[in-house]
């Protein structure tokens, strides 16, 4: 893929994630949910989120690296598009994950749309519907995997909530219009970032055996290492 289309990429990814502020301050406030712990600290409001010291540039930085680690395995260039959409809004989302443990449906849903429109326009431009037969799949796969998970939390305890289960079909979608490895090893390795996340807060004191911890943030960056992995592992 040429360097300079990726660089582009990563500089569209950084000014997506700079605007994070603005639409995190935007974002309505939840209404209050019966299942809600009344032991827990009142909910971090959208607008003091956004005001954080530093936010926009911490998010156009990550935005632009997500982009730079996922463009190598891309073999579509035509792909970049939606994951660029990807990375600069899925860092609105992991801030907000980071901080108050939700992953708003008014980021989610609408950001879960463009990025379909952009891979059908992947498949378009490629002249290759199996782009877009292939991102569904994945789409499809995915939410259901995440899906059973969450249903057996009614039993066991829950390791996310359902705003991660909507997170993973957007990374179905994405995922699965690059390949089944990419699928496979994206969806897997935000297990495995998740889980070392986890241990690390464990183990540092910054939650208990049994606190639940924003997942969200673990999953998107498992996402972006799946497409360079599986070129790395199938060459």
């Amino acid at each position: 893929m040429d360097i300079a289309y990726v660089v582009a990429a990563a500089l569209g990814a950084g000014i997506l994630g700079a605007l994070g502020p603005v639409a995190i301050a935007r974002l309505p406030e939840p209404a209050p949910h019966p299942e809600d712990d009344p032991d827990e600290p009142p909910k971090v409001p959208y607008v003091d989120l956004a005001r954080r010291r530093h936010l926009a540039p911490g998010l156009a930085l990550t935005s632009a690296l997500l982009v730079l680690v996922a463009a190598p395995g891309l073999d579509e260039q035509w792909l970049l598009p939606a994951w660029t959409a990807f990375a600069g809004a899925g860092s609105w989302l992991a801030w907000i994950d980071l901080r108050t443990r939700l992953l708003p449906y008014l980021l989610t849903l609408p950001l879960h749309a463009a990025c379909l429109a952009l891979v059908a326009l992947a498949a378009l431009l490629a002249d290759d519907l199996g782009i877009l037969l292939r991102g569904l799949v994945g789409n499809v796969a995915v939410f259901a995997v995440f899906r059973a998970v969450y249903a057996l939390g009614r039993w066991v305890r829950q390791p996310f909530g359902f705003g991660d289960v909507r997170l993973a079909a957007l990374m179905g979608l994405l995922l699965g219009a690059v390949g089944p490895s990419a699928t496979l090893y994206g969806t897997y390795a935000g297990f495995v970032v998740g889980a070392v996340a986890g241990v690390v807060l464990y183990r540092t004191g910054r939650i208990g055996r049994r606190d639940p911890f924003a997942f969200g943030p673990y999953l998107l960056v498992g996402a972006f290492l799946g497409p360079p992995l599986a070129a790395l592992v199938h060459g």
